[in-house]
């Protein structure tokens, strides 16, 4: 062997036993060894991973950096310049963005003495609050009250106008809100659709007013040279109108400052975002900038009180919260083994091998893992599922009907590649409205003493391509006996599938979405099963994307012509959230719109619940998107 090989080997095995011995010790805990049976599992908690603690946003250090200006003609250049819609040829975005303009100064002027508003010569209105309005629902301390619009346009003046708005209650303290759903171009102007809010406080009395206004405008030119036509309100129509008013404040009061511990951890770590985050953890911590973190609900330490578990994000321990007898909550996340810093999705308390207490599974970005509880609230584990690309969301059930519970996986995107990206970094949804180039999706056959077995493509369930799956459901929907599976994918259509087990043979579905009239199509994020009517059968609320750009882009001719199929696709994917009636015969009607529940916004997660203990199952989504310092980005 030549002397420079000789060294490059002694330098390369130090190396290796450097290694070996850096490991070693950042992987030593007090904790008990997992169970041997399933080999020596690594992941990473809390205790051995602390980091020091910046106190304020001046301690980190940012470096500024020059970039030579783009050529005009270079591609990102182009692109930015299409951003402009009077540059890239959207005249609809242009009516749309002048309209929202303009009726913001309407909505704003209610005041006498205010600057003119944006009003054509021969402008006229309906009423904008229905002269008469009936009780629709009452269940102090909630009034909600609606009314048949009028189609008369009685009102032709500036001062008529401002007097129906401040009826509505515009003015000082209001919030209002506003968005164009639709835009149509006409000979000599155009005609918009606006979704119109308004939130009024006096007092302890709060009234809450969500109208649908159809607006025509002409466009006359603008007495100052070179400056863009103006737009002037021509006709305006009230085409819906809700009133909903709580006489005592609000009806649900945020306690979670009072709940949780005041303490360093839930102050240094739990209300700090993603922007803080994402400046002081390194990319091999895995933080997903996106937040979809999910919480599971159960009784941890066998107390008969309802404990809380939060996943956090990436290099961000989770977080168990045991509830004390007075309604507070403890931490108890390191003391019960849970506080794991993986990327965490998803997770469950379910009784795993039927001993009575609450064992705990958790999505991570390395696998699905199954930790074992003692009974008092102490987490062992027992074993972890690898193979799964991207694991988000979780659902439980005993499918094959033998007595324990089984586990169904939900993998958003194909395998991460080399350079650890996963979904939209590593690969695009293909095609947007309709992709199958997602993550497999799991079934995992509960076997006893936390083994499992991938009974995915046994099952059929492999029958549906992969889609980006969000989350599942289950439940007998066609009452035989034996639990079926909806899946809400992200980008297209979703999935149904039928649990048609013969007697004595083995599990096996059959996808019949849309043999049923359920195959919504859409951004489907969440689902939920509830009987919202009260008539014995199963109905299905989905939560997908709300889009006002959505809805106006989509519709125009020019995003059309060339496909109409698909811009039908679009549309839909466009109009909101999903509600599935259903009927006597077993198959499912989409009331969505008649039931005025699709503007749920961008609906990450839905739920039936009675919240007022009235007998009728509610609605209740959460939704929004990435957020940042500006208010105005809510």
């Amino acid at each position: 062997m030549s002397k420079s090989l000789k060294h490059a080997s002694i330098a390369a095995i130090c190396l290796i036993a450097v290694g070996i011995w850096i490991i070693s010790r950042s992987t030593k805990t007090d904790r008990d060894p997992p169970d041997d049976t399933f080999g020596a599992l690594q992941t990473r908690q809390s205790i051995p991973h602390e980091r020091p603690t910046q106190d304020n946003d001046a301690s980190v250090r940012l470096t500024t950096v020059a970039l030579p200006d783009a050529h005009s003609n270079s591609p990102a250049s182009l692109q930015a310049r299409k951003l402009d819609p009077r540059v890239d040829g959207w005249d609809g975005e242009v009516h749309g963005d002048s309209a929202l303009a303009q009726l913001k100064t309407i909505l704003a002027g209610a005041l006498p003495g205010e600057k003119g508003l944006p009003l054509a010569p021969d402008f006229s209105s309906t009423a904008l609050r229905p002269p008469e309005l009936s009780i629709t629902y009452e269940a102090a301390p909630l009034e909600i009250r609606r009314g048949i619009v009028s189609n008369e346009f009685t009102i032709d003046t500036e001062e008529g106008l401002r007097s129906e708005l401040r009826a509505l209650g515009t003015g000082p303290g209001t919030r209002i809100k506003t968005k164009i759903v639709t835009v149509e171009p006409g000979e000599s102007g155009f005609t918009t659709e606006a979704l119109v809010e308004l939130l009024h406080v006096e007092g302890e009395k709060r009234t809450q007013v969500t109208a649908r206004w159809k607006c025509q405008w002409e466009s006359t030119e603008n007495s100052v040279p070179a400056k863009e036509p103006v737009t002037l309100l021509q006709r305006l129509t009230l085409l819906s109108y809700e009133e909903a008013t709580a006489a005592a404040g609000s009806l649900l009061e945020d306690i979670t400052a009072s709940v949780l511990p005041d303490d360093e951890k839930y102050h240094g770590l739990v209300l700090r975002g993603i922007n803080h985050w994402a400046a002081r953890l390194t990319k091999i911590d895995d933080l997903h900038i996106f937040g979809h973190h999910g919480i599971a609900i159960g009784d941890a330490n066998g107390d008969g009180l309802e404990d809380l578990y939060v996943c956090d994000g990436g290099g961000l321990p989770n977080r168990l919260y045991l509830q004390n007898a007075d309604g507070t909550a403890r931490d108890a996340s390191s003391a019960s083994g849970v506080d794991w810093l993986e990327e965490s999705r998803g997770a469950l308390f379910l009784d795993l091998d039927n001993d009575g207490d609450q064992d705990l599974v958790l999505t991570t970005v390395a696998l699905v893992l199954l930790m074992e509880n003692d009974g008092k609230g102490s987490f062992k584990v027992r074993g972890g599922i690898s193979g799964q690309p991207d694991p988000y969301s979780l659902a439980a059930a005993d499918y094959d009907n033998d007595g324990d519970i089984d586990l169904f996986v939900c993998n958003y995107s194909a395998r991460p590649s080399e350079a650890g990206r996963r979904g939209f970094e590593a690969t695009s949804p293909i095609p947007y409205h309709d992709a199958t180039n997602g993550g497999r999706n799991t079934l995992l056959r509960n076997n006893g003493k936390f083994s499992f077995t991938d009974m995915t493509a046994e099952a059929g369930l492999e029958a549906s391509p992969d889609r980006w799956s969000f989350a599942a459901a289950w439940d007998d929907i066609d009452n035989d006996g034996d639990q079926d599976l909806y899946v809400a994918n992200d980008f297209g259509r979703n999935s149904l599938f039928l649990n048609e087990t013969s007697p004595g043979g083995p599990p096996r579905f059959r996808e019949a979405a849309a043999e049923l009239g359920l195959e919504d199509m859409a951004s489907g994020m969440s689902v939920a099963w509830g009987d919202y009517n009260r008539d014995g059968r199963m109905d299905l609320y989905v939560g997908n994307m709300f889009s006002a750009a959505g809805n106006r882009i989509t519709f125009q001719r020019r995003f059309t012509g060339a496909r109409p199929d698909t811009a039908v696709q679009l549309q839909r994917m466009a109009r909101g959230n999903t509600l599935f009636r259903g009927d006597e015969d077993g198959s499912f009607r989409d009331v969505s719109e008649s039931a005025a529940v699709t503007m749920g916004r961008w609906a990450w997660g839905s739920l039936f619940a009675d919240l007022n203990n009235d007998g009728w199952q509610d609605l209740l989504v959460s939704n929004g998107y990435l957020t940042n310092e500006l208010t105005e980005d809510l």
